[in-house]
């Protein structure tokens, strides 16, 4: 942050990038409105906690109206119900705004259910990039470089594996629910 106030933190990329002035407000009231912030338009910076001010640093760059959004563990410093909201947001500013945003993040379980395609690294190299579920099946390759599968997926791979679950592979709680009453129902 480079300002004191949300106001100004906003303003200031706007001003910096030569936005013309009559199109200044609509912007910060409309990437202000975007997030989900604009109460906190006139408050201080250093009175916001640790998620709004995630989502200030947000708001500045969507009145920048970016084509790309490229964030690296835009959530780390954030409580699982503000990390939820966060990614609904930018799944928003996917479906409705067509930006592209690429995530770096290590909360698998989460943003399993926000995004259409992980790309999984290691070593700088790519080894998987494919569709949530095709990389949520690769639970084994997953593990053995060092990332959690959510519980929701191993506990379906593992059933699978054993051959008691025959549907596809679950990424997140309510599935896995359904999975688990399929089968004591059957």
């Amino acid at each position: 942050m480079v300002s004191s106030v949300v106001e100004d933190e906003i303003l200031y990329g706007l001003e910096n990038f030569s936005i013309p002035g009559k199109e200044i407000e609509q912007r910060l009231s409309s990437a202000l409105e975007g997030v989900g912030i604009s109460s906190l338009r006139y408050r201080s910076i250093e009175s916001l906690s640790g998620g709004q001010k995630q989502k200030v640093a947000l708001a500045a760059i969507l009145a920048l109206r970016p084509k790309l959004l490229l964030l690296d563990e835009p959530t780390s410093e954030l409580d699982p119900e503000s990390s939820i909201q966060f990614f609904r947001i930018l799944r928003e500013l996917n479906d409705n705004h067509g930006i592209t945003i690429v995530v770096v993040e290590q909360k698998i379980m989460l943003l399993s259910e926000f995004v259409k395609k992980i790309v999984v690294m290691t070593t700088g190299r790519i080894i998987i990039n494919e569709g949530v579920r095709e990389v949520i099946n690769k639970n084994a390759l997953l593990e053995e470089i060092g990332i959690n599968c959510p519980r929701v997926a191993a506990l379906s791979n593992r059933l699978k594996e054993q051959g008691v679950n025959t549907g596809r592979v679950c990424i997140n709680v309510e599935e896995a629910e359904k999975m688990v009453r399929g089968l004591i129902d059957d």
